[in-house]
């Protein structure tokens, strides 16, 4: 059974929430990816490690995206509404 809400606006079906949850999805995306990069780039593309505390930050932003895209994408999804 689809989700409704009074934020539904388009023809399609999906509402201003799917795409507002989707680009939440696409922001916590690019962190993790971003942020792993900075954290492999070392070990694996022959590159030095980070400091210290940048590699803290990497890893606390790594975190940070794998949670956003995780609650965006299961709530763009439908999941547990």
């Amino acid at each position: 059974m689809p989700r409704t809400s009074q934020f539904e606006t388009d023809r399609a079906g999906l509402g201003v929430l799917t795409y507002f949850y989707g680009f939440v999805t696409t922001v916590g995306l690019a962190a993790t990816v971003a942020t792993g990069f900075l954290l492999v780039r070392g070990p694996f593309l022959g590159q030095k490690l980070l400091d210290p505390v940048p590699m803290l930050v990497a890893l606390c932003g790594f975190v940070v995206g794998i949670v956003v895209l995780t609650w965006g994408a299961t709530r763009a999804v439908g999941v547990g509404s």
